[in-house]
């Protein structure tokens, strides 16, 4: 493992209120580490011995990926949450109870930003730069927790004179 990942290990602890922030480097370090399919990937039937031989290394490489997969996420979790998860089979089942139990708080988060966007008005003598940087901050924030952008909110710029593709862009309204 690299110094950078051993990084992103020490300092993204889950402690419930970073969980889409950690979710999101886990991930990361999953698929850097080449693991990250365990957590889509239902456990194989283990082998027996009429098993042909890619069917065995197949099994153990989801073994192993799957032990290394449990090991980073413990390593990133607070002591309380090793505690609860240290006996669950397998890390998509620890992933499945960390999302129960911390995706309400990124729903609500989700929805407060969106609202937030939708009851922002720029304020007379306000400039244009200072308006749209509250704008994107609240749509990042949405954003990350979950919320899909799209095209229809360019458009919606666009009608009401502000042209987010342009560097010296004007609200015509002002």
């Amino acid at each position: 493992m690299t110094p950078s990942l051993m990084n992103i290990l020490k300092d993204n602890t889950l402690t419930g209120d970073n969980y889409v922030t950690w979710k999101r480097k886990i991930g990361l370090l999953l698929q850097s580490e080449k693991h990250k399919f365990v957590l889509t990937t239902p456990k194989p039937p283990a082998p027996n011995n009429e098993s042909s031989i890619m069917y065995r290394d197949e099994y153990e490489q989801w073994k192993t990926s799957d032990d290394m997969a449990k090991c980073y996420i413990m390593a990133t979790i607070s002591d309380v949450l090793q505690q609860q998860h240290e006996g669950m089979e397998s890390a998509a089942d620890i992933m499945m109870s960390l999302e129960e139990m911390f995706a309400m708080k990124s729903r609500t988060t989700k929805r407060e930003a969106v609202t937030a966007f939708m009851n922002l008005r720029m304020k007379p003598g306000q400039a244009v730069k200072d308006h749209m940087m509250k704008v994107i901050a609240h749509l990042n924030i949405a954003e990350l927790h979950g919320a899909e952008i799209d095209v229809q909110i360019g458009l919606h710029f666009e009608q009401k004179g502000i042209h987010l593709t342009r560097p010296d862009a004007r609200c015509s309204k002002c």
